[in-house]
C-alpha cells in the first residue's frame, strides 16, 4: 500500500511538472508572436509618421498641409482598425482556450464524482 501511495505521488509530481513545462512553452510561443505583432505595428506607425513628415516638408501652402493631415488620419484609422481586428482575434482565441480548459475541468470533476460514487457503493 505504501509503495502504491509513493508511486501515485511521484506520478502526480511528474504530471504537474509536465503541465508546467507545456504552459511555459505555450507562453513563450505567445510572447514571440505578440512581440512580432507589436514590432510590425510600430513599423507601420513609423511609416505613417515618415509619410506625414515628408508630405509637410514638401508642402508650400496651408491646404497642402491640411491634405497631409487628412492622409495621416486615414492611414492611422486603417491601422487602428487592423489593430482592433487583431485584438478581437486574440480575445476569441483566448476565450476558446478558456472554454476548452473549463470543459476539461468539468469532465475531470464528473469522472471524479463518478469514481467517488463507485467507491462509496463498494
Amino acid at each position: 500500500m505504501k509503495n502504491k501511495t509513493i508511486l501515485i505521488g511521484l506520478s502526480l509530481v511528474m504530471l504537474s511538472s509536465l503541465a508546467a513545462y507545456a504552459e511555459e512553452r505555450r507562453d513563450g510561443d505567445n510572447f514571440s508572436a505578440r512581440k512580432a505583432e507589436i514590432m510590425s505595428h510600430l513599423s507601420k506607425e513609423k511609416s505613417i509618421i515618415d509619410a506625414m513628415i515628408s508630405c509637410v516638408n514638401s508642402a508650400s501652402k496651408k491646404e497642402e498641409i491640411e491634405r497631409c493631415s487628412e492622409q495621416r488620419k486615414a492611414s492611422h484609422g486603417a491601422l487602428r482598425q487592423e489593430r482592433e481586428a487583431m485584438e478581437q482575434k486574440r480575445m476569441a482565441e483566448r476565450r476558446e482556450h478558456l472554454q476548452k480548459e473549463l470543459k476539461e475541468l468539468d469532465d475531470k470533476a464528473s469522472r471524479n464524482a463518478a469514481s467517488d460514487r463507485n467507491k462509496s457503493v463498494e
